[in-house]
């Protein structure tokens, strides 16, 4: 009988190392919708009206406080960066933000902060003021590594 329950107990042991061994290997996934470079906004279509009320950048990482009407459909939003950098001091880029309400014709206003990355806006030289339509306030961003 207590070769069973030494048995029993290296068996729990191993089993319960197994297992946080497995927990401890599992990685984070980021699934933060990233930024991307077009060659002509209008490839993303016609854009739905939204506001945006404030800007900050941590990092790569671009949060856009937005209101919009709708409520009944799920909307889709993207970040797009033209790849042409003026040759200013420091470079600028210009950036959109991209609505589509999938047709949603409901009139409740929806504030919602939204997070894209933003490094592929980057510029290799360091600093790159980002203009993003229709925000009045020019962004300068600082790629982190």
């Amino acid at each position: 009988m207590k070769k069973l329950s030494a048995f029993l107990f290296i068996f729990t042991v191993i089993l319960c190392g197994c297992k946080n061994q497995q927990e401890s290997t599992v990685e984070t996934i980021d699934v933060t919708p990233k930024g991307e470079l077009v060659m002509n906004f209008n490839t993303a279509g016609r854009s739905a009206p939204i506001g945006i009320q404030n800007v900050t950048l941590k990092g790569n990482k671009m949060a856009l406080e937005v209101i919009y009407s709708g409520g009944c459909k799920d909307h889709k939003f993207r970040l797009m960066g033209h790849p042409m950098i003026s040759k200013s001091i420091p470079p600028q880029r210009s950036i959109r933000l991209h609505h589509n309400n999938n047709g949603d014709d409901c009139r409740e206003q929806i504030e919602e902060t939204l997070v894209f990355d933003i490094s592929a806006f980057a510029y290799d030289g360091g600093e790159i003021s980002l203009i993003l339509e229709g925000y009045q306030e020019v962004i300068p961003y600082i790629p982190q590594r």
